[in-house]
């Protein structure tokens, strides 16, 4: 099976150095930022398309029909619901910061799909985007992080 399409060109050193300055350290984001280097988890959210990901047993069976195996050392995750309300807010947020940040006017359309990491001191959100703005629609990449206290941090973003 050819790899999907959906390398975002993540850079690792760019996410642990935000990890860092924002004082979010766990070994378990860790692993998960390191799978993401791979594109494992990227080329896995992509091949959730058409596919029923409504629960985590779902998705599981799908990336193993696909060959897409769970990793050791990455806690699994569960598929987010693209129109939960809350995943919403989480992407609405990553794409403020980033505009912030780079002084773009993106404005955000949809969750296209991603992951979601329940861990002890929050939730990591992997999140695949549709965004546009004066020039075009954009499929965006994004990584949140919030706090069991609700604080949100945008570890990285790919435009």
């Amino acid at each position: 099976m050819a790899a999907v399409v959906a390398n975002p060109h993540i850079n690792i050193s760019e996410i642990t150095a935000n990890m860092k300055a924002e004082g979010v350290q766990s070994p378990e984001i860790e692993a998960i930022v390191k799978a993401l280097s791979d594109d494992t988890i990227w080329n896995t959210i992509e091949g959730f398309k058409g596919k029923d990901m409504s629960t985590q047993e779902k998705m599981i069976n799908n990336m193993v029909a696909g060959g897409h195996l769970p990793q050791v050392g990455v806690p699994l995750p569960t598929p987010v619901n693209p129109t939960d309300p809350h995943v919403i807010s989480v992407a609405k947020f990553a794409v403020a910061k980033y505009n912030d940040k780079h002084g773009t006017k993106l404005v955000f359309n949809r969750v296209n799909g991603g992951l979601q990491w329940k861990i002890v001191i929050g939730t990591l959100y992997i999140l695949v985007l549709a965004t546009q703005d004066s020039k075009g629609t954009y499929t965006d990449y994004a990584v949140v992080f919030e706090t069991f206290l609700g604080q949100k941090y945008l570890f990285w973003y790919k435009h």
